[in-house]
């Protein structure tokens, strides 16, 4: 039996999910009886839930009930009988290498599925979802041939997918339609009229593959039941506490202006929601969450099962509506997506991990830019520089993962000879570097070197700085300067700014004079509201300009935050073809509101003139 078009799941009621009051047992097992006898004909459980008690409680309700007059799905797919709980992050997935390897995966889910109906108190499930996978499971032929085999063996009549707990897995879930896509009956994704986004974006390849959807969340967190209106104050431990501040307020707002068109054809804000949701391409199938809220005047979750199970067969909105309320709903960039991403770069884990080229390839043939369609600008796992979409970019981010690390080293005790000895060094050790001579010190050089990979400096930059050529030399660690490049989020052509731009203004035989500084913001600029830091700066950055514009100088700045031993946060180079207009340079940046209120320290300062220069060899 294939799911109709409403769906009851054991998640509901708050005993196994952290949503609303936990109704009691008595009262949980009535409200799947409920929902059976006002009509609801597809029941959901994942065996993880209170590590099986909720097949239990769900077995336990439906006793008694011809087993042939409903769906029964079940999610499979988290390993608790032999892995660990890692605190708020659930159990592993049954993928975790640490469990077992590939040839482990159809013992395990037989034995996983076995158990799991021997709770249902059935003997088969209609449909099995690969519940939560990590990147084995969207992508791995042996977790497809395992899931096969309870297709074959009949513990199962079909076969899909279920992503999550988070929104995300956009690529994933494509790219597992394209793989699996002849195996796959059904898939469920988190889609409502809040939340359109990313699900949407993957609508196509499940019509295309033929995979029937199933839409969860459909009541997006309990405000399209009407019982949380703004102010509304969640319980210690709710799921929906975590999310970000003021979601509740925002969403009743858009709800407010979805109401016209829930007036016009009589429908409740639930069923507005399920209709919505069921006029997308694809989706055969609504399983909102079903809430106890706290308090005397929240509805009665009876009231929920009963509105739920009474949703018409017939969807009276219209295309035109539909996209309307997806325009007022839409939520594209809202939030940082699980799965694989270009916004994740660290190791894999079990719902995070970057986006890999397979899945680039599936973004290419479904012309999605994962860094414009799949972007949240405020997700903390990014740490790429950003700027803004270049010309001609489509309206696409800029997004680098590039950065050229730049280190001044300088030395005294350098004698005409020496310093012959030094440039010949500079010159065999290959490294894009310049030589300067110290203006304040007749015996000193600066040593300037520039790379992409931050190893150059532990390895043949400090080969060639304990090199024969300045054994004789004495360290000034004073002057040590170590940074990165970094975006500041305007620049018409990041990568350039950021890796070769740099290197020109270096390396420029017309601005052979130099100026080297570190320095340090007093802690207040920071508390500052960011509107206010961008004006401050903005003042700061207009000088600059109109220096460049002129010709007078130009500047390489780098942020050394955590890796300058002083504790600076930037180190700035200002080159030209006149040390003058340097020197005029730093004197009209004195009284600015970032130099005179909010600057903790300021150098020292390494001047210098270029006697070699070169480029990587």
């Amino acid at each position: 039996m294939h799911p109709t078009q409403t769906a009851y799941g054991t998640w509901n009621g708050g005993r196994f999910m952290h949503f609303g009051e936990a109704v009691d047992e008595d009262r949980f097992t009535q409200l799947f009886q409920r929902a059976y006898e006002k009509g609801i004909r597809t029941f959901m459980t994942a065996d993880v839930y209170g590590s099986g008690k909720a097949d239990t409680a769900l077995g336990k309700a439906l006793a008694g009930i011809p087993r042939d007059s409903y769906c029964l799905v079940g999610l499979l797919g988290n390993d608790f009988y032999n892995g660990k709980r890692d605190g708020s992050k659930g159990f592993p997935r049954f993928t975790d290498p640490k469990l077992r390897g590939p040839d482990g995966y159809t013992d395990f889910l037989e034995d996983a599925a076995a158990k799991s109906l021997e709770r249902c108190n059935t003997d088969h499930f209609d449909l099995v979802l690969l519940h939560n996978p990590d990147h084995f499971g969207f992508s791995s032929e042996a977790v497809w041939d395992s899931l096969r085999t309870l297709k074959q063996n009949k513990t199962t009549e079909m076969l899909g997918i279920a992503p999550g707990p988070a929104n995300g897995f956009a690529l994933d879930i494509i790219q597992c339609y394209e793989k699996f896509g002849d195996d796959i009956d059904w898939a469920m994704i988190i889609l409502n009229a809040l939340e359109p986004w990313p699900a949407r974006l993957s609508l196509a390849a499940a019509e295309k593959h033929k995979v029937n959807l199933i839409a969860r969340v459909v009541d997006h967190g309990g405000l399209f039941h009407g019982d949380v209106k703004p102010g509304h104050r969640f319980a210690p431990g709710d799921h929906r506490a975590f999310r970000a501040k003021g979601w509740v307020e925002h969403g009743n707002e858009k709800i407010d202006a979805m109401r016209p068109i829930m007036e016009r054809h009589g429908l409740s804000p639930l069923h507005f929601a399920c209709h919505w949701t069921l006029g997308n391409p694809g989706i055969q199938c609504v399983v909102p969450t079903l809430i106890q809220e706290a308090g005397e005047d929240a509805r009665p979750i009876e009231d929920k099962v009963d509105e739920l199970a009474s949703l018409a067969p017939d969807n009276p909105l219209s295309p035109d509506e539909i996209a309307e309320v997806a325009k007022i709903g839409d939520n594209t960039g809202c939030m940082p997506l699980k799965g694989g991403t270009r916004q994740y770069q660290g190791e894999p884990q079990a719902d995070q991990w970057p986006a890999s080229p397979d899945l680039e390839d599936v973004a290419k043939r479904w012309n999605i830019e994962p860094d414009r369609d799949l972007y949240c600008a405020d997700d903390p796992r990014d740490k790429r520089e950003k700027a803004m979409p270049a010309p001609g970019g489509r309206g696409v981010p800029q997004a680098s993962d590039a950065r050229l690390y730049v280190q001044l080293q300088v030395f005294t005790d350098t004698f005409p000879e020496d310093t012959k000895k030094v440039i010949e060094a500079v010159k065999q050790s290959g490294l894009i570097t310049v030589v300067y001579a110290n203006v304040a010190d007749p015996r000193s050089l600066g040593i300037l070197i520039l790379s992409e990979d931050p190893d150059t400096f532990v390895t043949t930059a400090r080969d060639l700085f304990n090199s024969d050529a300045f054994e004789t030399l004495t360290l000034q660690p004073e002057f040590t300067m170590f940074g990165r490049t970094y975006g500041f989020g305007r620049e018409p052509n990041l990568q350039y700014y950021l890796t070769e731009r740099p290197i020109d203004h270096a390396l420029n035989p017309d601005w052979p004079w130099a100026v080297w500084y570190p320095l340090r913001r007093k802690g207040t600029f920071y508390r500052l509201p960011k509107a206010e830091q961008t004006e401050i700066l903005k003042e700061h950055g207009m000088i600059g300009f109109q220096y460049g514009g002129a010709g007078y100088a130009g500047d390489i700045r780098l942020t050394s935050f955590g890796i300058d031993k002083e504790d600076n946060e930037f180190i700035l180079g200002i080159l030209g073809p006149r040390l003058d207009w340097l020197s005029k340079l730093v004197e009209d940046m004195r009284p600015t509101v970032q130099t005179s209120e909010h600057m903790d320290k300021l150098g020292p300062f390494f001047v210098g003139k270029v006697i070699h220069s070169q480029n990587a060899s």
